[in-house]
């Protein structure tokens, strides 16, 4: 069955919605009223008669038209006559806020498979138990307690811990990073990660498919599914070591299985494995924006020194080449720079950051048949205006370059302005010249399993 009456139903009911503030269900129905959903929505509470200005119904079964969508928010002891209310009623697409099932133990394993009974005996499909929600931007649902409704984007998040996926949206939005489609697992129980990568790839809005991992359902299934979606996958995977593998079991009832396993996995499916949630984003971001290189020769230029030298020795720890430019290439970019800069890969401008000089420099090795990828770093100073270089970049990027181009704009206060420059011309830009690299490696990376996995299935 199509997981569309999840991720973009006509109808929501909110069962367990609250009057209260500081409880789920009253979180949940605010954000779904105030965001700007279009569909309708029910409050549902048999102790309430209206809630938000909305009539409340006392059950799903009250509710005068049909429902695509029922987000639970109830206590445990009421679960089951709950969602048997909402197989009764049609409703194809559950998400279950309420926890106390397989992350809790043998009890909790028991109650889960109860729970899976009903909702298969009526055909629904079910996101958790203990999941924190599901937002889709692009429709403005925000059927989560996120506090906001984030950015719409071309990246899709799918996380297995609630409050650190919920945390990080928020993180995202902080960074002016755009999302489609956050959904919190939770246990997994009927609807895992194979079924969630099936959905994002056929969904027209997602580029990019972001994921936190604690553990895998059905191994097989999932590296089959992954190698045949060409979209980038990005995982983070957590319970890398003894202890932190524990936890895992104790947070979603999931077994995290070897680490080694997984990297295998990951590579043999194609899939990008990051180390920590700044590489998952940083990453993110790039591939959602820039084409993949056709290789992994790097052009950088700087107007500082020191830091072409950082990008270089990150790019060399991070498997990329630095290539010599060819002779007309040093050449040409000669004469846009003084005697004291260097006119070699990396270039260093000594200094300069005008228009003419990041603009030619950058369009020169663009050009040059030994360079696949550029990362631009402008190191601020108060002798420039760091919109001036970054409009002379963005520039070559609105024309024909087909060549992947990362920015790091360094400096803090007083770049703002390039920086807000790149971001609308569509250049990833990072802070510092290693998260720039870690960035670029995984374009890398993933034109590399377009040609070598993604293209034999």
């Amino acid at each position: 069955m199509t997981l569309r009456s999840i991720f973009e139903p006509d109808s929501i009911a909110v069962v367990g919605a609250s009057a209260s503030p500081g409880k789920w269900g009253n979180s949940i129905l605010k954000n779904l009223l105030n965001d700007g959903f279009e569909g309708e929505v029910y409050p549902v509470n048999p102790r309430e008669n209206e809630i938000m200005g909305r009539t409340c119904y006392p059950s799903v079964l009250d509710i005068p038209g049909p429902v695509d969508l029922a987000v639970i928010a109830v206590p445990s002891s009421l679960v089951f006559s709950v969602t048997e209310e909402c197989g009764k009623k049609g409703i194809t697409g559950i998400i279950m806020i309420t926890a106390g099932f397989s992350e809790t133990g043998n009890e909790g394993q028991q109650l889960e498979k109860q729970l899976i009974e009903i909702v298969e005996r009526y055909g629904m499909r079910l996101i958790g138990p203990n999941s924190l929600g599901v937002v889709n931007s692009a429709i403005r649902m925000n059927a989560s307690i996120i506090s906001r409704l984030p950015n719409p984007g071309s990246i899709s998040f799918i996380t297995q811990s609630g409050t650190l996926g919920l945390a990080l949206a928020d993180w995202t939005m902080e960074m002016g990073l755009g999302l489609h489609i956050v959904v919190s697992t939770g246990n997994k129980a009927n609807i895992d990660d194979v079924d969630l990568l099936e959905y994002l790839d056929e969904d027209l809005h997602t580029k990019v498919i972001a994921m936190y991992v604690e553990g895998i359902n059905r191994g097989k299934e999932f590296m089959n599914v992954a190698k045949r979606i060409s979209k980038p996958i990005l995982t983070v995977k957590s319970g890398r070591t003894e202890r932190g593998s524990k936890a895992v079991f104790s947070h979603t009832g999931s077994l995290a299985g070897s680490d080694e396993v997984y990297s295998a996995a990951f590579k043999q499916a194609g899939i990008i494995r990051v180390e920590n949630i700044d590489d998952l984003f940083d990453s993110a971001l790039a591939l959602s924006v820039q084409p993949a290189p056709r290789g992994k020769r790097v052009g950088i230029v700087s107007n500082g020194g020191g830091a072409s030298i950082i990008a270089s020795d990150a790019c060399e720890r991070m498997g990329l080449d630095i290539p010599d430019l060819q002779p007309d290439s040093r050449k040409t970019i000669k004469d846009l720079v003084s005697g004291f800069a260097s006119a070699r890969n990396p270039v260093d401008t000594a200094g300069l950051a005008s228009y003419d000089v990041y603009n030619g420099i950058v369009r020169q090795m663009l050009l040059d048949p030994n360079i696949d990828a550029m990362i631009v770093i402008y190191v601020h100073t108060v002798m420039w205006d760091a919109s001036v270089p970054a409009r002379a970049i963005v520039d070559i990027h609105r024309s024909t370059c087909s060549k992947p181009v990362i920015a790091c704009w360094m400096g803090g206060a007083g770049t703002e302005k390039g920086e807000d420059i790149l971001k609308k011309g569509g250049l990833p830009n990072y802070p510092v010249p290693e998260r720039a690299v870690k960035a670029l490696a995984s374009l890398v990376k993933h034109h590399g399993f377009l040609k070598n996995i993604k293209e034999r299935i």
